[in-house]
């Protein structure tokens, strides 16, 4: 009828969206057929980089491309170190200008994907390169990122690296992570982070085992945390009063969550690190893996097994 507006059919839709992505198929093939065929040249062609560049606005993650532009920025790397006793300054800040270039590029690859393993590898390549490279921005861009996105496990990774460069003081960094997991205690990549700061000792063992001990009170369900307090009850510098203090206060948040497998892992963790030899804990560490059966049947076999080694330990001890 008039003045309304037609409603396309699922089947036009669908034809429609096939027809741009042929389209777009065709585009990208024509690119690479036109990249590949000037890649082996001596000097590079502009007319392909600058393909490659819009190809990996749309899709970052063809490796090719990125690996095309390495070998590109190694030809210009090359000329500037040829023609570098003729005209250094104008030289270094050609081959600058060319890298603060491919610098921009990984950014807006990483505006389209901010996981993307190419993006960061490459963004990183060139600053590497780069002969007057600027750590602090990059270090600052990746607190930025972090603050929108604090599960990018790539961004933790090249913090990491950059960590390095700038030489950052460590109770900084320790401050940095605490306050993104009180921000959100459901992340690994920032438990992970924190593990390889430091090595816990006495020292510093009581600020890590009040952190993830409030995390997984407050979100018992949430795996992440838990992870990290395995590692903790792995360090030697806990003692045993504390490990015990942590199972009483365990078997009472049990009380409050008892579908909570998570919980009972915990407390398996913690009656085999206290004493193996003892028959009560031993015991207690049978029944929860009884539990643990009926409560979480996918992994079945495994508590099985563990439930076996510890009638085992029964057993001779009787």
């Amino acid at each position: 009828m008039h003045g309304r507006l037609k409603v396309k059919s699922t089947e036009e839709q669908k034809a429609e969206k096939q027809k741009e992505q042929q389209k777009k198929l065709t585009i990208y093939r024509m690119g690479m057929k036109k990249i590949l065929s000037t890649r082996q040249d001596v000097t590079y062609d502009t007319e392909s980089f600058a393909i490659s560049s819009q190809l990996l606005c749309v899709n970052p993650d063809i490796y090719t491309l990125w690996n095309y532009r390495k070998e590109v920025l190694l030809i210009e790397e090359k000329e500037w170190y040829d023609n570098s006793e003729k005209d250094e300054n104008n030289g270094e800040e050609r081959l600058i200008t060319f890298l603060e270039t491919e610098i921009s590029l990984t950014e807006q690859c990483l505006l389209a994907n901010p996981k993307s393993y190419g993006s960061w590898h490459h963004r990183y390549w060139v600053l590497m390169m780069h002969p007057k490279p600027n750590w602090e921005k990059e270090f600052s861009l990746c607190t930025k990122y972090l603050t929108y996105d604090d599960r990018n496990f790539h961004c933790w990774d090249y913090r990491r690296l950059l960590i390095n460069k700038i030489g950052i003081t460590l109770p900084t960094e320790i401050k940095f992570s605490t306050d993104r997991l009180n921000a959100n205690f459901s992340n690994y990549s920032s438990w992970h982070y924190r593990s390889t700061l430091r090595s816990l000792d006495e020292s510093c063992i009581k600020e890590d085992l009040t952190l993830v001990q409030n995390a997984v009170f407050t979100d018992p369900a949430d795996s992440s945390a838990w992870f990290y307090l395995r590692w903790v009850l792995s360090n030697p510098a806990l003692n045993s009063d504390k490990r015990q203090e942590l199972l009483d206060a365990f078997e009472q948040l049990q009380e409050l969550e008892p579908d909570c497998k998570w919980i009972l892992l915990a407390r398996c963790w913690l009656t085999e690190s206290l004493v193996l030899s003892d028959s009560e804990y031993v015991d207690h560490r049978a029944q929860f893996y009884k539990e643990l059966i009926k409560l979480d049947p996918l992994r079945k076999g495994q508590y099985q097994h563990y439930l076996k080694i510890a009638e085992n330990k029964l057993e001779n001890q009787n």
